[in-house]
């Protein structure tokens, strides 16, 4: 019997980011969809983005309103581990049975350890399927020692193997004692462009693209810490340049409780500036991942808060500044020898940075696109050895 692989914290192409991972992953196993299954909050979704000519969408178990809001009182009430697990793992037991010990997860995310120090759904699933001697990945994963807990650490050793996706994690893994690891590229990396129809305002070749999330934000506003850097930024493009300006969503979570949703966060700033002609916002409600990266190619410079949007720009040599918030992008820029001017840390930034970076961007745009097409090939191709650590685990 062929093995089986699990992804239990896809989730959905309501991140783009998750969207690029699976895709990107199902491509580097080399396995048809039938061998291949995915947790799925939004299989209509999915469906339509293309995911499921990767791997099967398994529909996740949608808890009441009721049950929802219950689980959530007791855990309020006594606020234990034990009853955040309970009920974080709540809507996967109907998929986490389907797991055999002949099987193999593959733990997805990659930034899902970097928040904070809180646990989340992968500590929890991982222990449980640990308990049951199901072997597990964490897969193209990112994780600093700002972000470490004990249930963290714990859970790390209790995986089969670790993929980490840039040296800064993986040298942080090393110093922990860590030894079942490799350090490869992203999944996403590999994705190729798919050409689809764009506004007219791409036809100028003149384009900055920009991504900005709630993290960066500290919020749905623009009044955070890093809100005025933003605007200043927008604000010096449309003054000082002719470039057009298109916001680029790449998040549309917003479930009445979590709002991740970039297009709010876009429409926030266009009404802020009063919707300028130069200033536009890329309708990516029928774009899946790769499409969104053909519009991103398309751009002269890009700036980006999600990482799968960066991972964009970046694999199409498309010079770009990282709003970073963990080490994820710094170690990816680090990993692609580019200067730390481009990576801008949104949670400590001194007034001013970013209209900097800008500056060194624009100067140094041509070198910089020169490197990374120089670079990108053989980086991309890294990724594929992914395979190779793989064969203990078919035997």
């Amino acid at each position: 019997m062929r093995m089986k692989y699990y992804f239990p914290i896809h989730l959905d192409g309501g991140n783009r980011g998750c969207e690029a991972i699976a895709k990107g992953s199902a491509i580097l196993l080399g396995e048809q969809p039938q061998q291949l299954f995915g947790y799925c909050r939004d299989t209509e979704l999915d469906t339509r983005l293309g995911l499921a000519e990767y791997l099967t969408l398994i529909p996740c178990r949608r808890e009441s309103y009721l049950v929802d809001r219950f689980l959530a009182v007791i855990n309020k009430i006594f606020h234990t581990n034990k009853t955040l697990e309970w009920r974080l793992l709540y809507p996967y037991r109907s998929f986490l049975r389907l797991i055999t010990p002949d099987d193999l997860v593959i733990s997805t995310g990659g930034d899902m350890l970097c928040y904070d120090r809180n646990n989340n759904h992968v500590v929890y699933t991982n222990n449980q399927l640990h308990k049951r001697g199901v072997k597990t990945i964490l897969w193209g994963c990112s994780m600093g020692p700002e972000n470490q807990s004990k249930e963290k650490l714990e859970t790390l050793f209790r995986f089969s193997y670790i993929y980490t996706r840039e040296s800064l994690t993986y040298d942080y893994f090393k110093s922990l004692g860590l030894k079942n690891l490799c350090l490869l590229p992203d999944p996403a990396f590999i994705l190729e462009p798919q050409s689809c129809q764009l506004p007219e305002y791409f036809s100028a070749e003149n384009v900055v693209g920009l991504n900005i999330s709630n993290y960066v934000m500290g919020g749905m506003s623009l009044h955070g810490s890093f809100g005025q850097e933003v605007l200043d930024l927008i604000s010096h493009i449309l003054l000082q340049t002719t470039s057009q300006i298109v916001l680029v969503p790449h998040v549309t979570w917003n479930d009445g409780v979590v709002n991740q949703d970039d297009r709010q966060m876009a429409r926030i700033i266009s009404e802020h500036f009063n919707k300028p002609e130069r200033l536009h916002i890329l309708d990516i409600d029928q774009l899946n991942y790769c499409q969104i990266r053909y519009a991103i190619s398309k751009c002269r410079l890009f700036i980006g808060a999600r990482t799968h949007a960066v991972i964009s720009a970046y694999s199409m040599c498309v010079p770009t500044i990282a709003l970073g918030y963990s080490i994820k992008s710094r170690g990816i820029a680090k990993d692609l020898g580019l200067d730390q001017q481009l990576v801008v840390d949104s949670k400590n930034c001194v007034k001013g940075t970013l209209l900097r970076s800008f500056s060194y961007l624009v100067a140094n745009q041509d070198a910089i696109r020169e490197h990374l097409n120089h670079i990108m090939p053989a980086y991309k191709q890294r990724t594929y050895q992914i395979r190779e650590h793989l064969v203990q685990f078919k035997k």
